[in-house]
């Protein structure tokens, strides 16, 4: 179960981090993006972008090497409570703006973006509490076929977690207010 939680927001928060590096555009919407959705963050949206970034990577390192898999399920919890915050006062505001959550312009915040933020927050959550109850740290990388089981299992979730918006749209669940098929 750990090794499931830390693969599947390792790879979220890696997926998120090289979406908004992959250029300067993508970083520039990002920044952008972050003035719009947290308005007391004008005028500082680009440190506080680089903290951003930074922080996201520094979870996926932190997920990416047992001893510190604590320390990285902790701050992937913060990130995710903070990020699902200005999504709610967004959507509270009426704000029609997409997150570039993974880089790309996208779809404007919808409850979806929120609830999707809400189940990586409780995985977060889960692992960090099932880390902290595991006294001598046991994985299952000792044990290849439940290893290859769990990281399947992480990167069909992270997948679908980052293709949200394209699946909505394949299915014909998008919102009143979005238009487009990117990514958000």
């Amino acid at each position: 179960m750990i090794d499931t939680g830390r693969i599947f927001l390792g790879l979220v928060f890696f997926c998120s981090v090289v979406g908004k590096m992959r250029g300067a555009a993508a970083f520039t919407g990002f920044r952008t993006a972050m003035a719009r959705l947290a308005p007391a963050l004008r005028g500082r949206t680009g440190p506080v972008a680089v903290l951003v970034v930074g922080a996201e990577a520094v979870v996926v390192g932190a997920l990416a090497v047992p001893s510190t898999v604590t320390a990285g399920f902790a701050l992937a919890a913060v990130l995710l409570a903070a990020f699902t915050a200005v999504l709610v006062g967004a959507l509270r505001r009426d704000e029609t703006v997409a997150c570039h959550c993974f880089g790309g312009g996208g779809r404007p915040v919808a409850l979806r973006h929120v609830l999707r933020n809400a189940v990586l927050l409780c995985v977060a959550s889960a692992g960090l509490v099932a880390q902290l109850m595991t006294a001598d740290g046991a994985t299952a990388t000792s044990r290849p076929a439940v290893f290859l089981f769990t990281a399947g299992a992480g990167a069909f979730l992270a997948l679908i977690t980052v293709a949200l918006d394209e699946l909505a749209y394949l299915l014909g669940r998008s919102d009143a207010k979005s238009t487009g098929r990117a990514r958000g």
